[in-house]
């Protein structure tokens, strides 16, 4: 059923500034979000790895009392100095659309999580919509409000912008108030081209904020391109910006970009174990039971694979060998032989530049492969925490309201711009116990 988009203006005839006739603005949204549905609708075609570069930033200075929402945002427009970048970090994800929601997993794991992002990311802000449910959430709700701006133009040609609002009773826009999410209104804007109606550029702008999310404004811009997948093209977007104002006066920019973006079908097969260091024409390996680990014996790891903090990222695949066979105590049994290679992801990427610059690398381990044959594993790095105390380093990572046991933290002071941990760096960890049949 045709559903009319409601436009706050009457009907006229546009005129380009080029001095070409163009349709009315009723016509023009209507035809770009008819164009658009469809779009959205095959986005459950396609999966696409999303790579999100967060940046946090130092609040400025502030007088002594505490400053309400409207004086730091207030503030904030009329600041003319940029603030100071405290730390950044970055993380990776496989995204599509299920039932008009987005899903995540991690790259290479075996299939989606249908559980909520904040679930799987567990540190820092993390927000979804970009890769379409933002879309369905204003072109394919009747109960949006757009108004047409004007046309301007571009280095491509002109572009067409429409203001729109989302009502609370229509949002679908979720905000987190501590266990619980609220639903907030929201507006932005959309900038279409004038000729191909494609989708340039779309805005959204949080409605007033719960004052239990502890934040003052949230608001994100995407600009959209076509891409190229298998047989068809979809639009997608290039890039995205996410920025948060707490009520604390910092700010967070997360930046998101998409790449390998391929076909997708609920048939369609991904392995853990496929890596860089891996032949994807042998044969999977054999899945058997977890191997008996006592506790605590300590095994010797070097890395298969540099890891570059320019690139890498949280959810990166990462490998290392073991370099000493893993005995039995008080015996000569070899539980673990030199040579075996555990696979796990890296869980944190960041780098911190105040109160002094240095580099955090986690991660963790969860499968341990000898020849053909892969069983579960885990193990644990002890961090330096006597390091950790001067660099005023967060050592643990939350998971499901408990901390991570089994990972691996690692601190390296340096006031270079990216840091690159080698290729066959080792480190000692402690077996955790796996349970046996």
């Amino acid at each position: 059923m045709h559903l009319p988009i409601r436009l706050a203006l009457p009907l006229l005839i546009l005129v380009s500034l080029r001095g070409q006739a163009v349709r009315d603005p009723n016509e023009v949204l209507d035809r770009a979000r008819s164009n658009l549905q469809e779009m959205t609708r095959r986005l459950t075609n396609y999966a696409c790895i999303e790579t999100v570069e967060r940046r946090y930033y130092e609040p400025p200075p502030q007088p002594q009392q505490a400053a309400s929402c409207s004086q730091i945002l207030e503030a904030r427009s009329l600041r003319t100095e940029p603030l100071k970048l405290e730390a950044l970090d970055r993380l990776r994800l496989e995204v599509t659309v299920s039932e008009g929601h987005e899903i995540h997993a991690w790259p290479g794991a075996t299939r989606f999580d249908t559980r909520d992002v904040e679930e799987i990311i567990h540190q820092g802000p993390i927000g979804t919509g970009v890769f379409g449910t933002h879309l369905i959430g204003v072109f394919d709700n009747s109960a949006v409000d757009f108004q047409y701006v004007g046309a301007k133009p571009d280095a491509d040609g002109i572009e067409l912008e429409y203001r729109y609002h989302v009502p609370l009773a229509a949002s679908r826009y979720r905000v987190k108030t501590g266990s619980t999410w609220q639903t907030v209104p929201y507006q932005g804007t959309v900038l279409l081209d004038a000729e191909t109606l494609d989708l340039r550029h779309f805005t959204v702008e949080a409605g007033p904020l719960p004052p239990a999310t502890s934040m003052c404004q949230v608001d994100a811009a995407l600009d959209y391109q076509r891409v190229r997948i298998g047989d068809g093209d979809v639009m997608l977007p290039r890039q995205s910006q996410l920025k948060i104002a707490m009520d604390n006066a910092r700010e967070t920019n997360n930046v998101t970009t998409f790449g390998e973006c391929r076909e997708y079908q609920t048939e369609s097969e991904l392995h853990f174990d496929t890596g860089a260091d891996v032949d994807s024409a042998a044969v999977k390996p054999i899945v058997r039971a977890p191997v008996a680990l006592p506790i605590g014996l300590p095994i010797v790891l070097a890395l298969s694979a540099p890891i570059d903090t320019a690139t890498a990222a949280a959810g990166d695949p990462v490998s290392a060998k073991v370099m000493k066979p893993v005995r039995r105590p008080g015996s000569s049994d070899v539980l673990i032989p030199a040579g075996a290679i555990v696979r796990g992801r890296l869980t944190r990427v960041e780098r911190h530049l105040l109160p002094q610059p240095y580099f955090l690398i986690a991660m963790s381990f969860n499968r341990l492969t000898r020849g053909d044959v892969s069983s579960p594993f885990a193990a644990k790095y002890d961090s330096n925490k006597d390091l950790a105390r001067e660099l005023g380093a967060e050592l643990r990572s939350r998971a499901r309201g408990l901390e991570f046991w089994d990972v691996g933290t690692f601190l390296f002071p340096s006031t270079k711009p990216n840091y690159v941990l080698p290729a066959g760096y080792e480190s000692t960890w402690a077996t955790l116990a796996t349970p046996s049949r």
